[in-house]
């Protein structure tokens, strides 16, 4: 079968519960497992991969996000797949990214609040048994990858592990990926995990601005620009030196700094010494608020998007070293957030103030039991309007998963695997309701439709 290389090669570790994702560019996020529950060899074969693997070898990308996932974004999925006939028992590639600190407080990233959400003992400990897992399956990787969400040079474990990694593989067959700032890669802590110079190494580092109040703006820190690019002279020694054998200089595109572009990516390969210029588009992590739409210039609806426009016909972005991982494709984030809560408010007005509301529902549930997909306001609000006419076992939220509405549990599509689908399900979302709609059908569920059905009948 022919499948997306990262369906196979895509396995990360992402937080101290250590949830395996296979590919962190699906919609639902692509939460396979967890390591503080099973072993990785239950994971990479488990229902929800095979789920996965089998959409793409039906050349189904419904899942996948192209605001994330360049390979959709620029209809080049093919030329990233693979043709495999068996799944192998372990993952040839493991990302590791379960410890989720950093130095830095990017204005777009919330990884640094994930600090301070457990007890610090409790962290240390699953964290060691995450190390554990990991241990099992090192040897027989022979790619491995750190980090995406933290910086690498501030987590101890993840640092421990990549000085620890002995692959079974001869040395030249092997590949090592690292992420970073560059905040902190400077000759000391490189020494920490220079045994991984003799493998094929790939740097990555990304930096927001090169301008010093705009970089310490959307970095969140207080650290001189200097430092640096101190840091970027030390790497690129290494580049001329052998020891990294592919340098990407990658930054995330938004209001603040889409201005500086051209000059960023003139300097990232004449200057730095880069042979690869990611620039990929600013993508939302949590609830757009005005702050968060107005990051977004690849939006149609933005004011500067015009002017963006113009920004990306300079030249220099055709040089072969020069990747958009835009694709040049607007976003889809739309109208400005107000103009969504007043469709919210619309919703919210066909839920509780039309009288044959609760008919039309009536009329369009098959079954005695509803689930509502996306517990914000509206699906809370319909959640609250049904529960006296139908059984509500449970709802469905990737952002909410483990939480509780009205004691009513609240799951992601991930953990859906023994609960019962003989349930009608109603999505409450703002967009990509089709996307949803067909992912909820493939997994199990025979009844689904959004309430923009019901509320666009009631409002004739």
């Amino acid at each position: 079968m022919r499948l997306c290389e990262r369906t196979i090669n895509f396995v990360q570790i992402t937080n101290s519960d250590g949830e395996v994702r296979l590919c962190g560019w699906l919609q639902d996020g692509g939460v396979i497992g967890r390591l503080t529950d099973s072993s990785m060899e239950e994971i990479y074969n488990s229902s929800e991969a095979k789920m996965i693997r089998e959409m793409h070898a039906n050349c189904d990308y419904s899942n996948c996000n192209p605001n994330a996932c360049p390979y959709v974004a620029n209809n080049d999925v093919d030329s990233n797949s693979i043709d495999i006939d068996e799944i192998p028992k372990y993952p040839p590639s493991l990302y590791l990214a379960y410890e989720n600190v950093c130095n830095y407080h990017c204005v777009m990233c919330t990884i640094p609040d994930c600090m301070n959400k457990e007890d610090a003992q409790l962290r240390e400990e699953k964290l060691n048994k995450i190390d554990d897992e990991v241990r099992k399956v090192l040897p027989y990787c022979k790619k491995i990858s750190a980090h995406g969400l933290g910086e690498l040079f501030a987590c101890r474990h993840i640092l421990q592990m990549l000085s620890e990694w002995k692959p079974e593989a001869p040395a030249d067959e092997c590949f090592v990926e690292l992420e970073t700032n560059g905040s902190l890669l400077n000759e000391k802590n490189w020494s920490k995990i220079a045994n991984l110079g003799q493998y094929n190494l790939h740097l990555y580092i990304t930096i927001l601005s090169l301008k010093e109040d705009v970089y310490q703006k959307l970095s969140g820190t207080t650290l001189p620009l200097s430092n640096l690019l101190e840091n970027l002279k030390f790497v690129k020694k290494l580049r001329e030196e052998g020891i990294i054998n592919h340098l990407v200089i990658a930054t995330v595109y938004q209001e603040k700094n889409f201005r500086e572009l051209p000059e960023f990516t003139r300097r990232a390969i004449e200057e730095f010494g880069a042979d690869y210029v990611r620039l990929r588009p600013y993508e939302p992590w949590r609830e757009v608020d005005m702050a968060e739409w107005f990051k977004d210039v690849r939006n149609e609806y933005h004011p500067y998007h015009q002017e963006f426009l113009e920004v990306m016909k300079h030249p220099i972005f055709k040089h072969p070293k020069v990747h958009d991982w835009g694709g040049g494709n607007v976003s889809g984030l739309g109208p400005e957030p107000y103009v969504r809560t007043r469709s919210r408010y619309y919703l919210l007005e066909g839920i509780f103030c039309k009288d044959n509301f609760e008919a039309l529902i009536r009329e369009r549930v098959t079954t005695e039991k509803v689930a509502v997909y996306g517990m914000a306001v509206v699906g809370c609000a319909i959640t609250a309007a049904l529960r006296e006419m139908y059984e509500i076992p449970y709802g469905i939220d990737r952002a909410l998963n483990g939480k509780h509405y009205r004691g009513i549990p609240i799951y992601d599509l991930n953990h859906l695997n023994e609960v019962d689908k003989n349930i009608t399900v109603i999505v409450s979302l703002d967009k990509n309701e089709d996307t949803v709609i067909s992912l909820l059908k493939k997994i199990g569920y025979k009844d689904v439709f959004s309430i923009k059905e019901i509320v666009g009948e009631l409002n004739g």
